[in-house]
């Protein structure tokens, strides 16, 4: 099983406070069975320095990497806050899933998630960017149906799959393509796993056909040489 949004870098952000609570985070996903994980540490345009960010993206990454020396495979992306204009940032792909031109984008929770269509669309179109947006169960549904239509992707975190009345409106996305990826959005190690393993029962042969279509998406970071 793929993990595709995932707090686990140690002092990245505050998905984990250090090395210790990374490698218990990575032991419970060992112990649920996921065999690859995507780092996504959030980068905030409007307040994070670039480079800065890269820089020690980087070290939690390297750290991380040299501690752990288990099954899980890590690969290195990003949680990126989408606003107007993000796209004229310098070195923007380096903020994609290694190896690949897929970004997970968080769309703005304050306001309207709407508004950022020609942003993406240059994104996808001049940068060749494969935008998946973050936790789409989160927003108003016709937001979300207005980014599909454009060709956009969304991932589901695993939580609001396991409650009856909250998922109803998620299959369909689901059944119709849209949805490429599964997550657990993991910070700490208070939740672990449950959830994610819950939602893949749940799903069943519909969990089957997310995985698949996110491996795809990630052929290319799959397929390199771990760095260790």
């Amino acid at each position: 099983m793929l993990d595709f949004h995932a707090h686990i870098l140690p002092g990245a952000d505050h998905g984990s406070d250090g090395l210790q609570t990374s490698l218990r985070q990575l032991k419970l996903a060992e112990q649920a069975g996921i065999d690859v994980v995507v780092a996504t540490p959030h980068f905030y345009p409007q307040t994070d320095k670039f480079q800065h960010f890269l820089r020690k993206r980087e070290a939690a990454f390297r750290q991380l990497l040299e501690a752990y020396h288990g099954p899980v495979r890590i690969l290195l992306g990003a949680e990126v806050h989408m606003c107007v204009g993000l796209d004229h940032l310098p070195g923007l792909e380096r903020l994609c899933v290694q190896n690949t031109g897929v970004m997970l984008c968080e769309l703005p929770f304050r306001g309207s998630a709407f508004g950022l269509a020609d942003t993406f669309t240059r994104l996808m179109d001049e940068q060749n960017i494969t935008p998946v947006l973050a936790h789409v169960d989160r927003y108003e549904p016709s937001a979300i149906d207005n980014y599909f239509s454009m060709g956009l992707f969304g991932q589901l975190n695993a939580e609001p799959l396991s409650h009856r009345f909250r998922r109803r409106r998620l299959l369909p996305w689901i059944d119709e393509g849209c949805i490429v990826a599964l997550g657990s959005d993991i910070h700490g190690t208070e939740i672990g796993y449950a959830q994610y393993l819950k939602a893949a029962e749940f799903l069943g042969p519909r969990f089957d056909t997310v995985e698949t279509r996110v491996r795809g998406l990630l052929k290319d970071a799959l397929q390199e040489k771990a760095l260790f």
